[in-house]
């Protein structure tokens, strides 16, 4: 669910045409189940039907991006591709209940703006560059690594009109934004040049792609303190298998994820088929950190020259050491000492604003509006780690 830009070169066929049909619903009542590694291997050869389409008419006439964009927000279109996706995507928002679009997705907003530098930054975007194939099709557009922080901050302004409870319905900015990221990853698989045979921006890679938010990015907000309840962790399911049909993800390959039991098993399948990290996986995430710690001036005050040592060191704690090795994050021993010590203190802040339910509404509010400024405006929220910058200028000292 990368918004990576297509580079220009000739265009390669959006999808195999020896690749199997996706797999069907199962029938009312039938097990639910995660699927096989073959399954996932053959939805490493599809993409997406409807969106391809619509980049095949983009490819012909470059108008269609802004009629897609319009017919996302309520004109009618006149392409029938464009027609088909964005009637396909209204069905599928009309369909859920209003307990998904107003309080499922507020659960991303129980940690505040800043920490989601860490959590999607370090946590679940680092993680996506973990794989080969999709590493080397992002570095082959050449503007990735290039200009980092320009697509992490699309990337961040995307993730929150899709949270903002409500935006979500027809018409409303998560919606047009979720159908135009889901063009460009039709356009990506349209013009980027195959690895290996490799599909890009399969049903595999978004499968892998929607476990890096749906499953990593909560688990990596725990390393810093911001664990979600039981409850809160269903709830977010719930938004993102939302999320993921909108874009595009085939139902039955996500289906058996309702939880984090199942999301991991998933995830475990996932990467029996993946390679391990590679030179490209590297030059993204050494990009990433450094376009993650231009972020964190801006949103929470640091100084500059702290701010990259301080994302090195939060994105060691929340990977597994060899990972964290093989993407080439280095360590900072001082700051890799203090990140758990840091975790404690939020983590015991956040327990006590639980215990005070108006407060906690209160926080949550205010993160929802500091995210609806952001997509509007642009605006950043004031710096808010004050505490933790004092810690980490003492120990710097």
């Amino acid at each position: 669910m990368s918004a990576a830009a297509p580079a220009p070169a000739d265009p390669a066929a959006p999808a195999d045409p020896a690749a199997p049909s996706a797999p069907s619903a199962p029938a009312p009542g039938a097990p639910v189940r995660l699927p096989t590694l073959a399954e996932l291997a053959a939805a490493g050869r599809r993409g997406d039907p409807l969106a391809d389409a619509v980049a095949e008419r983009v490819g012909a006439d470059p108008s269609v991006r802004a009629e897609l964009t319009a017919a996302l927000g309520g004109t009618p279109a006149r392409t029938p591709a464009v027609r088909a996706l964005v009637e396909e995507m209204e069905r599928t928002a009309l369909a859920v209940p209003d307990v998904v679009q107003e309080v499922s997705s507020r659960i991303a907003y129980t940690a505040p703006f800043a920490a989601h530098v860490f959590d999607i930054g370090a946590g679940s975007l680092l993680r996506s560059y973990a794989p080969p194939a999709p590493a080397a099709v992002l570095v082959s557009t050449g503007r990735l690594v290039e200009g980092a922080s320009e697509r992490l901050l699309s990337t961040g302004r995307w993730l929150n009109a899709a949270s903002v409870p409500g935006w979500l319905r027809p018409g409303r900015p998560g919606f047009v934004e979720t159908g135009r990221v889901r063009v460009v990853h039709a356009l990506v698989r349209r013009h980027a040049p195959r690895v290996d045979g490799h599909l890009p921006v399969s049903q595999l890679d978004q499968v892998r792609t929607w476990l890096d938010f749906a499953l990593v990015a909560p688990v990596c907000a725990e390393a810093v303190g911001l664990p979600l309840t039981q409850e809160e962790q269903r709830e977010l399911f719930r938004h993102w298998h939302h999320l993921g049909a909108l874009l595009g993800v085939e139902r039955p390959l996500l289906a058996a994820a309702v939880d984090r039991a199942g999301a991991r098993e998933l995830d475990r399948r996932v990467a029996a088929l993946t390679g391990p990290p590679s030179r490209d996986s590297r030059t993204l995430t050494a990009a990433g950190l450094q376009a993650l710690a231009d972020g964190l001036v801006d949103v929470s005050g640091l100084p500059a020259g702290l701010a990259l040592p301080v994302v090195r060191a939060v994105a060691r704690a929340m990977h597994e050491p060899r990972t964290a090795d093989a993407l080439g994050i280095g360590r900072t021993p001082v700051l890799d000492a203090l990140v758990p010590l840091v975790a404690v203190l939020v983590r015991a802040r956040r327990a006590r604003l639980r215990r005070r339910p108006a407060a906690w509404h209160a926080m949550v509010e205010a993160n929802v509006e500091a995210a609806r400024r952001f997509v509007e405006d642009g605006a950043l929220p004031a710096p808010p780690l004050a505490g933790v910058r004092r810690a980490l200028r003492l120990t710097a000292a």
